[in-house]
């Protein structure tokens, strides 16, 4: 009988049964699918022909959390990143490049013979002001978040007359705080993005903070793991039966049985499986306590009924295809070596702006934003010799207003994508072989509402203390030994393993795991880390102003 089970082995779920299992318990991962990852996911196509990256690519996240650090995944567990100070390129249909490294410096000198000097300057001092934002906010990350009057009430304390451009700016949009620091909006269009990565628009409320994230990032390199984002799933596996745990694959959960007022068993593929300690979910909230979820609905209080209505998924008809391929050659791409980079091609703030209105209304957009990425280039064995590998995805509609999708809609969808990425890029891609992933695939893959990678929106009022619901922000559920993880809780999407971490430790604290004295060190050391943190960040944003 395992202490504690683990529904969904995203990397959120497994990094939440490494620190379990690390800390002495017996944990049993349970994931549906036939491979773990969630939305990572690399494929090796067959006969040698080259391998594909369908899911997510960056995961500096994970490494600047310093969850890969903790669960020693680089120094035991044979995970390991191709670094790089190419972080980001913004490709304009002008034949204009954006360019970002990881060096401020390097990206002013980079930056000013494209957008002129008043804009590069511009830029310098809006990295102050961003990357103290940025550390503050990262402060929050550890554990349970605030609530937005906590936050207010925080900043107040600390910043004084600062704290009111700072919860403006995070409450604000990202359209917003862009047009009000730049004139060039093909200079804006990257930093639009990288705040829509969350699939909101950067004209929605609530946007800010993602709009000061890519001018925050100088001095960390871009990680991204060699052999692909499925190395990073597979050492956080190689931890796990290091510690002890292990993982059923094809173990799609029917059930949490709860007795007592407490979580006590799961069902899955026909097999009862018996926690002795508790029961962590790393699938969403309303799959697990909603109507239909996975606990009966007689065990969810009424007032936890009410809240589970007002979270959603959706309402902004979003989604995203992803397209991979083989293609006949590696690409050129300037500047030297930003073929390397995540590129992020919006073209103009206006454009993506338009195109988050267009997929509204179940349409494809003109001008889509598209991110771009050609694994190939930091490694071999993605493509036969003289070959690559490009990665391609873009947002479109879940519910396209002529009718659901199919193969048709996504192979000219795919085509779209295509179009605009040669566009961007200022030339032909040949194909010789690819794959098309649109929104019905994805929740065949992971289960997620609308095929959201984030679980449910990251839009404002589904943020901080109110992630997923206030009554479930802190990671526990009502029901005595059943927790929450995943993109779904605090601080959100992304390839991180905050929410793992988290919720391993608030479980840890409920249920025990390791000596008392650990857990009352392990917490006085992480008061210490936050109060540092949030007091540099203080003092960095003053000067920032």
């Amino acid at each position: 009988m395992p202490d504690v089970i683990v529904i969904g082995a995203g990397h959120n779920g497994l990094v939440c049964a490494c620190y379990l299992a690390r800390a002495g318990l017996d944990v049993l991962v349970l994931e549906q699918s036939d491979t773990v990852g969630g939305c990572i996911d690399t494929r090796d196509l067959p006969d040698g022909r080259g391998r594909l990256e369908l899911g997510a690519y960056e995961h500096g996240g994970i490494r600047g959390s310093g969850v890969a650090a903790d669960l020693e995944l680089e120094s035991r567990h044979g995970l390991r990143f191709h670094l790089r100070d190419e972080v980001t390129l913004g490709p304009a249909d002008d034949g204009a490049r954006i360019a970002f490294h990881n060096g401020l410096e390097e990206t002013l000198e980079l930056l000013r013979p494209v957008v002129g000097t008043a804009e590069t300057e511009a830029y310098r001092r809006f990295t102050a002001w961003a990357t103290a934002g940025m550390n503050l906010v990262g402060a929050l990350d550890a554990g349970p978040p605030p609530s937005f009057g906590q936050l207010a009430a925080a900043a107040q304390a600390t910043l004084g007359a600062d704290a009111g451009p700072f919860m403006q700016t995070l409450l604000g949009s990202a359209s917003t705080v862009l047009r009000a620091t730049f004139e060039d909006e093909r200079l804006m269009a990257p930093m639009a993005h990288w705040a829509a990565h969350s699939q909101q628009s950067p004209l929605d409320p609530g946007t800010g903070g993602g709009g000061l994230m890519l001018a925050a990032f100088h001095g960390a390199p871009a990680a991204r793991p060699a052999g692909g984002s499925r190395a990073t799933v597979e050492a956080l596996v190689r931890c796990l039966e290091a510690a002890g745990g292990r993982v059923a694959l094809n173990s799609g959960v029917e059930s949490v049985e709860v007795s007592g007022g407490r979580a006590t068993a799961v069902v899955a593929g026909g097999d009862r499986h018996v926690a002795a300690k508790g029961i962590v979910s790393a699938i969403d909230a309303r799959r697990l306590l909603g109507p239909g979820g996975l606990v009966a609905p007689e065990h969810v209080p009424e007032r936890l009924k009410r809240e589970l209505r007002r979270i959603h998924s959706g309402r902004r008809n979003v989604s995203e295809l992803k397209v991979d391929a083989v293609i006949d050659a590696p690409p050129a791409v300037k500047p030297a070596g930003f073929d390397r980079a995540f590129m992020l091609s919006a073209n103009t703030i206006s454009d993506i702006e338009r195109a988050f209105a267009s997929v509204q209304l179940g349409q494809l957009a003109e001008r889509p934003p598209v991110m771009i990425a050609f694994p190939s280039v930091l490694e071999e064995g993605w493509a036969p010799p003289g070959r690559a590998v490009a990665w391609v995805s873009t947002f479109v509609p879940w519910q396209p207003a002529d009718g659901p999708w199919d193969e048709r809609k996504l192979e000219a969808a795919a085509d779209h994508a295509w179009g605009i990425a040669e566009r961007a890029l200022g030339q032909p891609i040949g194909v010789v072989e690819r794959r098309v992933t649109g929104p019905v695939a994805w929740v065949a893959r992971h289960g997620n509402a609308n095929a959201n990678p984030n679980h449910i929106e990251m839009s404002i009022d589904q943020l901080l203390g109110f992630r997923p619901s206030p009554s479930l922000s802190g990671y526990r559920t009502p029901i005595d030994g059943l927790f929450l993880t995943g993109a779904g809780t605090h601080p959100g999407g992304g390839i991180t393993g905050v929410p793992g971490r988290n919720a391993a430790r608030v479980a840890l604290d409920a249920i025990g795991g390791g000596s008392t004295g650990a857990r009352v060190a392990r917490r006085a050391r992480e008061r210490a880390a936050l109060v540092r943190d949030a007091w540099k960040a203080t003092r960095a944003l003053r000067r920032a102003g």
